[in-house]
């Protein structure tokens, strides 16, 4: 796709947001391009609520794929109406899973720490394998249903083989 068809279908996807949830909704506040699949898969990769939660809030600030999130313990405590203790138990969870890593910050002339950054590189490889795979049990639902149309036998799919 070349960059001017990349803005072109940005351009579009925007317009029908903006007809969705209505203009100043998103321009008020912006809006966050969340993969459907984390949505989807998010009992898979052991996501509860508040998991989900801290995620959506530092999706909400991952504005480019270079410069990491880095919202205040605070900051996602107030969004999510937890205290700070729970966005801190729930942050090291993540991390355990490998789907955030944190790194500290600390303010210019080592007056202390400041905010977090949080590096999403986990989360984002882990749904790289989540989409392979339902690639590949898309694939196979999709030769299932073919053969179904043609009365030829079902297609066994991987995870009944191995079972």
């Amino acid at each position: 796709m070349t960059t001017s068809e990349n803005g072109n279908e940005i351009r579009e996807q925007t317009r029908k947001l903006q007809e969705r949830w209505g203009r100043q909704t998103l321009d008020v506040k912006g809006w966050t391009g969340i993969p459907t699949l984390l949505l989807e898969r998010q009992q898979m990769l052991k996501l509860d609520p508040v998991d989900m939660n801290i995620l959506l809030v530092l999706l909400s600030h991952w504005w480019n794929k270079e410069k990491m999130p880095f919202p205040s313990r605070k900051k996602i405590a107030e969004t999510i109406d937890r205290d700070v203790g729970t966005v801190r138990r729930h942050i090291k969870k993540l991390e355990d899973s490998g789907l955030v890593c944190r790194e500290k910050r600390f303010l210019a002339g080592g007056n202390g720490q400041t905010s977090n950054i949080y590096h999403l590189d986990g989360l984002v490889q882990r749904l790289a394998k989540e989409a392979e795979q339902e690639a590949k049990e898309q694939k196979a639902r999709d030769d299932e249903d073919s053969a179904k149309r043609r009365g030829r036998p079902k297609v066994k799919r991987e995870s009944e083989a191995d079972a």
